[in-house]
């Protein structure tokens, strides 16, 4: 499965604000990479001899930017992306895995709908993304973005989309929402229940259930957003959150793990090469492969960020944990193999 990872040399680095950088990419061995506007890549970064993998969503937008980029904001106490910013040069190559998420616009260019983009912080990377994609590939689409920051200066991505409500007036909304905003004037401060209870129906400009929301920020602002959202009568479909924090390990840990020892069959398909994994029917098919020294791709171990997504073709497999597939990925037979358990005694899985 190690055709599942990538190399991407560094081309440029452009530093966005006092701790945010955009690392401009392009394939080592000069071919495409393809991707879709709000995917992300999960780096492999060995520090202290050993290896953490980071996931970074693309800032970049196919069709429109000539080149890969992730922005990355330096973490209080994260170490990894202290790591990232003090050591990563242009001309360094770097390991990734195949692009992958399920934050993505479906395709409706001729379809008269709003799209909400609701972003706080480093929030806007995947955001940003999607909102250039929207822009020029959904022509009959009304776009809002709420962007909550500190202060213009702190403001990722400030200046391109100050451009972009130049280039498209009539199609985008731009409501800039600045805690610190020092002599900037500002209509409003801080996102909260009452305020996008207002905000999110006086900018709907077309029929409320076409409308889609996409939602990236702080645990406790995705809540919020969505919690109200959902009590202002959008449905789940209408609803698209990016989690940038892993923070299931106890719900997982309330989770009964089977009971079932046997050794159940899990065949790996990947394009044309097969691998037969033996994988007892209480351990996770990620864990079993990880053990056995089977490079299976996977980020978060937590069923949250989609890195591990399988197809299982044959046989069943139960989840302990899934944060991100919709029931009807669900339908189409896809599965976390990083809280799946594999429960028939035969299960085949294809990337």
């Amino acid at each position: 499965m190690r055709d599942l990872y990538i190399q991407l040399r560094i081309t440029e680095i452009i530093q966005e604000t006092p701790d945010t950088f955009t690392y401009r990419l392009e394939a080592a061995n000069g071919q495409p990479v393809k991707y879709q506007a709000g995917q992300f890549l999960t780096f492999l970064i060995t520090l202290h001899g050993t290896e953490y993998r980071r996931s970074y969503s693309f800032s970049s937008t196919p069709g429109i930017d000539p080149f890969m980029s992730v922005t990355i904001k330096r973490i209080t106490n994260g170490e990894i992306s202290r790591h990232i910013h003090r050591t990563w040069q242009v001309g360094d190559v770097v390991t990734s895995l195949l692009p992958s998420g399920r934050f993505t616009l479906d395709e409706l260019p001729d379809t008269e709908r709003d799209i909400f983009f609701l972003g706080a912080g480093s929030g806007i990377t995947p955001l940003f993304s999607l909102l250039q994609h929207a822009l020029h590939f959904e022509r009959a689409a009304h776009v809002t973005l709420i962007y909550s920051s500190r202060n213009p200066q702190h403001t990722i991505f400030y200046q391109r989309i100050l451009a972009l409500q130049k280039q498209f007036p009539e199609r985008l909304t731009v409501l800039w929402l600045f805690s610190d905003p020092g002599d900037e004037p500002v209509a409003f401060r801080r996102m909260s229940n009452s305020l996008l209870e207002m905000l999110a129906p006086k900018h709907l400009k077309y029929a409320r259930e076409r409308a889609q929301f996409f939602i990236c920020g702080p645990s406790e602002y995705m809540r919020m957003a969505q919690f109200t959202l959902t009590f202002m009568g959008f449905q789940a479909n209408q609803l698209h959150k990016e989690n940038f924090v892993v923070n299931t390990a106890a719900k997982i840990s309330r989770v009964q793990v089977p009971d079932d020892a046997s050794i159940k069959q899990v065949l790996l398909r990947h394009e044309d090469k097969s691998q037969l994994l033996p994988v007892p029917g209480n351990e996770t098919i990620l864990h079993a492969a990880l053990r056995q020294e089977m490079h299976l791709p996977y980020s978060c171990k937590g069923g949250v960020c989609g890195s591990c997504i399988a197809r299982c073709t044959e046989g069943k497999v139960w989840m302990s944990v899934n944060e991100v597939l919709t029931d009807k990925e669900l339908s189409q037979g896809l599965i976390l193999t990083c809280t799946g358990y594999a429960q028939s005694d035969s299960v085949t899985l294809e990337w």
